[in-house]
């Protein structure tokens, strides 16, 4: 009975740990921590690649070739954070698990470590779906300029 009790908790806790971010909360957070512009490229391809990468799911943790990926940007473990990958290198000097917090600090931080290094074409998202592309339609009606 108590194992029952338990699975059921943590079933009905598991929902309510995640969070989905709508559009405009994104581009308000990332515009706050100064991703607008930052390394050139404007606000509306953050918003796009995290969107494409995540859903906008800050929780979110995906099995990747080497490691794991994290959070709203799904930044991946065996280069950027510590999550106990084997040679990980965690460049970005962060557990993975504070990828996953609401407040969006540590993935922004990482985040521009990555694009400080790599640009934007370390996500093949942004690539794919981003990259040369009207950006305005990920920022209308937000109401940042």
């Amino acid at each position: 009975m108590r194992v029952a009790l338990v699975v059921f908790c943590v079933m009905w806790l598991s929902p309510c740990e995640s969070r989905t971010l709508d559009r405009c909360s994104v581009a308000r957070i990332f515009k706050d921590q100064g991703l607008d512009g930052f390394e050139g490229f404007s606000l509306g391809n953050y918003v796009c690649m995290s969107y494409w990468e995540s859903r906008f799911k800050t929780h979110r943790v995906r099995s990747a070739d080497t490691g794991k990926d994290y959070g709203i940007f799904q930044i991946n473990s065996y280069k950027w954070c510590d999550d106990g990958t084997p040679d990980g290198k965690n460049l970005c000097k962060v557990p993975c698990a504070d990828l996953l917090k609401d407040d969006l600090k540590d993935s922004i931080t990482c985040a521009k470590m990555i694009v400080k290094a790599e640009g934007l074409k370390s996500w093949e998202t942004w690539e794919s779906y981003c990259k040369g592309r009207t950006m305005t339609r990920w920022l209308k009606g937000c109401g940042v300029h």
